[in-house]
């Protein structure tokens, strides 16, 4: 599963129109999610892992800790991602590969096309955009997909590759009816305490995506074997020899488009494997004169449907807006313009939106408001207390003397504060504000604050 940019593949599709002003540059195209030379478990592998968990399910039975049902009807799953607290990105993933069901060298997943690779055995989902991006900072986990029992667990292997090293970490869970699902290239050190022997239930934290064992790029690997040890297909359709019924609480869609994200850029994203060869260049603050990544990033993005985007000034005015039409169906795609936003403002917070399949994203970004904080990163600057229903506030590791600028959302000054540290506000009014703190010596510090 290697994460390539194979390039710009703009000539397939027509030119946008724009509303008012022209883009700097326009690029995107194609995210291909192709696999590795080899499978992600070899047979001797895979044989490996099936010895070890007949052992472990003949001790737990042993124990008493592994009851059978039979039950097919007990186990449906869920989706077995999520984002972790806290990320807001409206998706994070796609599917590059579902069960190859044809015994041959030929391709067939379970709706009569060949989105998968000879001999795959499982469901990949790799995350997107920026999957190392997420990887490093534990943004999409592992959950079980239904209730069961941990009847294996391998953790501690290498985790940042993008190719074929040592073993995967992994988490078995064996269900009510006796099947059991394999989690798969998880990131080592981030598997649930619990061992084996230990019950889960649905929805439950299993660990964190990465590219542990034979993986090209993070993604979850999700194989699943019946109670008489079959492989299984938890998607139905008309080519699935393997299995009648779905395996899945709600059956998604074959394609599902979704736009994941939009974000802004400092600079044209990079797309690469592992971390060293990704760098997002991801920015919510400019100035008058920097040029603006405005990107979109898709999966299964189909071929006809059109995103329309907007850029609004601080007051909701539309500074610009366009269409495009995308040209032919990627598991991941991805779009971006560029432009320079006018040198005399307005300053404040500007937005980023798109409509896409029925959604509306909006992403905020600040233009001419943030400065970044730089001598000052040795205090531990705060606004007390923030939010505040108060009309009194104090700011805490700054000088006395100061210049401190209070700018409303849509960057207009309301107040100005010389020489202090304890701040009458009782003359504004309700809402978001952006303090812009500068010392004597010419350093700025923005921060946010919020009155009740």
């Amino acid at each position: 599963m290697k994460h390539i940019l194979i390039g710009f593949l703009l000539t397939l599709f027509g030119a946008p129109t724009y509303a008012q002003n022209s883009p700097l540059t326009f690029g995107g195209g194609e995210y291909e999610v192709p696999h590795t030379e080899d499978n992600c478990l070899s047979d001797e592998d895979r044989d490996a892992i099936r010895a070890q968990l007949r052992i472990n399910v003949e001790q737990l039975r042993v124990d008493g800790k592994l009851t059978s049902s039979g039950d097919r009807e007990d186990v449906q799953f869920i989706w077995p991602l999520q984002k972790a607290t806290g990320f807001e990105w409206n998706s994070y993933y796609g599917i590059s590969n579902y069960v190859d069901q044809n015994p041959t060298p030929a391709l067939g997943d379970y709706y009569c096309n060949e989105r998968t690779y000879d001999g795959h055995k499982g469901t990949d989902i790799f995350t997107w955009p920026f999957p190392w991006y997420m990887y490093e900072n534990d943004l999409v986990e592992v959950i079980a997909g239904e209730e069961g029992v941990i009847i294996n667990k391998a953790d501690g292997f290498e985790d940042d590759h993008c190719d074929c090293y040592g073993s995967w970490n992994a988490i078995y869970v064996q269900h009510a009816d006796g099947s059991v699902a394999w989690y798969g290239h998880m990131k080592s050190g981030s598997l649930t305490e619990k061992e084996v022997g230990e019950s889960v239930v649905e929805g439950e934290f299993l660990g964190v995506v990465a590219s542990s064992g034979c993986s090209s790029g993070p993604h979850l690997h999700l194989e699943v074997y019946d109670s008489e040890g079959n492989l299984i297909d938890p998607y139905a359709g008309d080519c699935n020899d393997l299995n009648a019924d779905s395996w899945w609480e709600d059956q998604a869609e074959n394609r599902v488009p979704t736009l994941n994200t939009i974000l802004t850029h400092d600079a044209t994203p990079e797309h690469g494997c592992p971390l060293v060869n990704e760098d997002p260049h991801m920015s919510n603050d400019f100035y008058s004169g920097d040029e603006v990544f405005t990107a979109f990033y898709f999966h299964d993005g189909l071929a006809g449907t059109t995103f329309d985007c907007r850029i609004k000034m601080p007051d909701g005015t539309v500074w610009n807006d366009w269409s495009f039409t995308i040209g032919t169906t990627y598991n991941a795609s991805w779009w971006y313009w560029s432009w320079f936003l006018p040198e005399e403002g307005p300053n404040g917070v500007w937005t980023l939106e798109a409509d896409y399949e029925g959604e509306t994203i909006v992403h905020e970004f600040n233009y001419g408001v943030y400065v970044g904080v730089d001598d000052w990163t040795d205090k531990e600057v705060k606004i007390i207390p923030n939010p505040s229903s108060t009309n009194l506030i104090e700011i805490v590791g700054v000088p006395v003397e100061n210049e401190i600028y209070f700018y409303d959302a849509t960057g207009k000054l309301v107040k100005h504060i010389s020489n202090s540290t304890q701040l009458e506000i009782g003359d504004i009014s309700a809402g978001l504000y952006y303090v812009t703190i500068q010392s004597s010596n010419g350093q700025l510090l923005v921060e946010k604050f919020v009155k009740n």
